[in-house]
């Protein structure tokens, strides 16, 4: 199954719901789920391995813990921000935000 954006621009209830659906349909069939997405609390939940591009090119590939880890961040949402930001000015960690470099 291929799978752009599947909750984008849905309601929370309705889009836990698909999650929900899209996790008992891979266990109970055994499917293969290739997703593509920005909502990396539903990368995190739904994948088992991710990869991070940029510019069109892949920067890095793992499990989510995986890549939490070597990143030295407690979320793949905030991974994808660093792999996001890259290249852009230099970012500052500011308690539990990066804030630009002055």
């Amino acid at each position: 199954m291929l799978l752009d954006e599947p909750t984008a621009s849905l309601d929370p209830e309705t889009a836990d719901w698909v999650r929900a659906y899209l996790e008992a349909y891979r266990s109970r069939e055994g499917a293969t789920v290739v997703l593509a997405s920005h909502n990396m609390a539903e990368v995190e939940r739904l994948c088992d391995d991710v990869i991070m591009l940029r510019a069109g090119g892949i920067v890095d590939r793992g499990t989510p813990p995986a890549l939490i880890q070597r990143h030295g961040r407690e979320t793949l949402e905030e991974v994808f921000l660093d792999i996001a930001r890259a290249g852009a000015p230099s970012h500052r960690r500011v308690g539990n935000r990066d804030e630009a470099a002055q």
